[in-house]
């Protein structure tokens, strides 16, 4: 059944479905959280010549907001439009502008690289791809995204749109080789899996940096059938 991100976002925007009491983009959001990322961020766009960034989705730029961007070109998008139309009141700067768009339909703004955190757990499989095909698209030269590196819990889950799973973009069926360098989160979250796994810490949680030409060449190779997927 065919479904509609922009409704499936919106509706958790509007419930407060991501429950944190810091950031309406939910407990990933939050300053404790990110530390580690707004401490290291820097230097790693520095290191691979960044100078342009589309930050998709931005959420409500809560931890953005603390990364030291200068000299760098930033468009945060999303796709929840009151997030959008909030940090174009209040964050838009020289350098830095924000924009409605869904990542799964809509051409994506060029920038040096993309980055995509907190997303792509959140998608389907189908989805996934579709986001890959989207970033493979422009002309971007890296991809810096949200990767679980075990491989030892329950990764990849088949969900749907708008639910989560821990995902490792190595792993079957997203088959991405080995990342060109990780930043370890250093999250404070938990994943729960219940049974005898119990709750697991997050320390495996991380931003992988992919060339963007490694990801046009998974997309070169066969893909999954997800005809009769959700």
């Amino acid at each position: 059944m065919e479904h509609d991100a922009a409704q499936v976002f919106q509706k958790i925007h509007d419930e407060k479905g991501w429950h944190s009491q810091e950031s309406v983009s939910g407990w990933g959001s939050e300053l404790k959280n990110t530390a580690q990322i707004i401490r290291e961020l820097p230097g790693s766009l520095r290191r691979f010549g960044v100078r342009s960034m589309l930050d998709a989705p931005c959420g409500d730029f809560n931890w953005m907001r603390h990364v030291d961007l200068d000299g760098i070109d930033y468009i945060g998008a999303d796709i929840v439009q009151n997030l959008v139309t909030a940090n174009q009141a209040t964050w838009t700067a020289p350098n830095r502008r924000f924009v409605h768009l869904d990542l799964l339909k809509d051409p994506l703004p060029d920038a040096d690289l993309i980055l995509c955190r907190d997303c792509l757990f959140h998608f389907s499989h189908a989805d996934v791809f579709r986001a890959f095909e989207r970033f493979a698209a422009t002309n971007a030269r890296y991809l810096l995204t949200t990767t679980f590196i075990y491989r030892s819990y329950p990764r990849n889950a088949s969900i749907a749109t708008g639910q989560w799973t821990p995902i490792n973009l190595e792993m079957a069926p997203f088959d991405l080789d080995p990342p060109l360098t990780l930043i370890v989160e250093g999250s404070n979250e938990c994943i729960i899996y219940g049974g005898d796994l119990g709750t697991v810490p997050m320390s495996d949680r991380c931003l992988g940096l992919w060339s963007m030409e490694s990801v046009r060449e998974r997309l070169r190779r066969p893909l999954p059938d997800f005809s009769g997927a959700r």
